[in-house]
């Protein structure tokens, strides 16, 4: 299990600052409690995201991704807290659980996947065909793909460390937690999101693909004359031009850069 615990942390947070707010702000006028419940509902409004992602109605922005990549963005679930506290106090008693389950909701959901789906003990075998690491588990390609480019680098990374660093889970694996994984030792990592696959906009990369519907991420190296250099956690390293990986891969526009 590869939990999140300033994730975790944080929604405990949360959940004090609802009952602090909620008792130090009985007191104030009506007009102050309004006034300060907007206030707080904007400010929860990014923490509030990490939990409305997971419904996948909103776009999924490059820079939403660069956000969520950021150390420590956790704690701003702790404003759900605030806000369901100052909510609380403008309604009747017997309807307190109603903010209180709101924040509940979208405090846990961001956290709970490697609770309710953990990768089970012993099943990442950190093995590698040459330099490129082989994915243990369907779940962590994304781990596996980034050991492998930050191999390219000459940086050692086991696959079980880019998993547990990321919080992979049965699955997959976050990207924003692969971005931090990859910045912690060093490296400059940035996302792209097109329409198709655009290796203009920078190699090594992690990239996004389908096989049929199914997600995976591939690390794509870098560039040998017209062919391009893979390192499929699936199959190893290969050389493939680009009409051969549009055949085989249905790409998804997600870039993920990782350089030194």
């Amino acid at each position: 299990m590869n939990p999140n615990w300033l994730g975790v942390i944080s929604a405990i947070l949360a959940f004090a600052a609802f009952s602090v707010v909620y008792r130090g702000a009985k007191g104030l006028s009506i007009k102050s409690k309004i006034l300060l419940s907007i206030l707080a509902i904007f400010a929860a409004m990014p923490g509030a995201s990490f939990a409305a992602y997971y419904a996948h109605i909103l776009p999924e922005p490059s820079w939403y991704y660069q956000f969520r990549s950021i150390w420590g963005t956790e704690l701003l679930i702790v404003f759900l807290g605030i806000a369901g506290g100052l909510v609380a106090t403008l309604l009747p008693r017997m309807l307190l659980v109603l903010p209180l389950l709101g924040v509940a909701a979208f405090s846990i959901a961001p956290i709970i996947k490697p609770f309710v789906g953990p990768i089970p003990g012993g099943t990442l075998r950190d093995e590698w065909d040459g330099e490129v690491c082989l994915q243990s588990t369907p779940s962590t390609c994304g781990a596996a793909s980034t050991a492998t480019i930050l191999k390219q680098f000459g940086v050692d990374a086991k696959e079980s460390e880019i998993a547990a660093e990321a919080h992979s889970y049965g699955g997959g694996t976050e990207a924003w937690y692969l971005a931090r994984a990859a910045r912690s030792r060093g490296f400059d990592v940035d996302f792209v999101f097109r329409p198709e696959f655009t290796p203009e906009d920078g190699l090594p990369a992690v990239v996004g693909v389908r096989l049929e519907s199914i997600g995976h991420f591939i690390p794509i190296l870098g560039q040998q004359g017209d062919r391009f250099i893979i390192g499929d956690p699936l199959r190893g390293r290969e050389l493939l031009s680009r009409e051969e990986l549009q055949q085989r891969y249905d790409f998804t526009g997600f870039h993920m850069r990782i350089k030194k």
